[in-house]
């Protein structure tokens, strides 16, 4: 966008993951409790390490939080009979595997807030658009209506800036417009 003041660039990808992030983050933290999740007609399963089959098993109310139903088949395989909705592109499978990385990666007595708060920064990331996606008139316009509705979307979940702004006089002085006589 643009006017007289200068140009700010927006990042589509950081300020769609923000805006997915705080409305995910909305569903599971306050009064729904957990994401849509697509039941699977046949549940796939999932062969796990020990260590992961253990963190599954132990994880599994979080794990339904954020969409991703499982059960113990035995051995070392999991059937996964939901996933969120929201990531119906997204094999299940390896869903299931990122999330428990980040629940290994917690710790021995990791808190269900922190480990939630790591998975939502995750499903956001893999639900919004790309940086080279293109998005039609009505969507940029969504998108940028979006980012008024939530307090911080200066920054993606990981900290990346959504949006940069360039005034008219870094503008100028960028092409080398300023000079002694101003603007030419």
């Amino acid at each position: 966008t643009q006017d007289e003041a200068g140009m700010v660039i927006i990042d589509q990808h950081a300020l769609h993951e923000r805006v997915m992030y705080e409305r995910i983050r909305e569903k599971v933290l306050g009064g729904e409790g957990r994401l849509e999740t697509q039941r699977m007609l046949v549940p796939e399963p999932v062969s796990l390490t020990p260590a992961e089959r253990c963190a599954a098993l132990e994880s599994k109310e979080i794990l339904m939080r954020i969409g991703i139903e499982i059960d113990d088949f035995g051995g070392d395989t999991i059937l996964i009979s939901g996933y969120p909705a929201m990531l119906g592109k997204t094999p299940p499978g390896e869903l299931l595997r990122q999330s428990l990385e980040s629940i290994m990666a917690a710790g021995k007595q990791p808190e269900a807030r922190d480990i939630l708060d790591s998975l939502l920064h995750q499903i956001s990331c893999k639900a919004a658009i790309k940086a080279g996606d293109r998005l039609t008139p009505e969507e940029i316009s969504s998108l940028l209506e979006q980012r008024e509705l939530y307090q911080d979307t200066h920054h993606c979940p990981h900290g990346r800036p959504t949006a940069l702004f360039f005034s008219r006089d870094e503008l100028d002085r960028m092409f080398g417009r300023l000079g002694p006589r101003g603007r030419s």
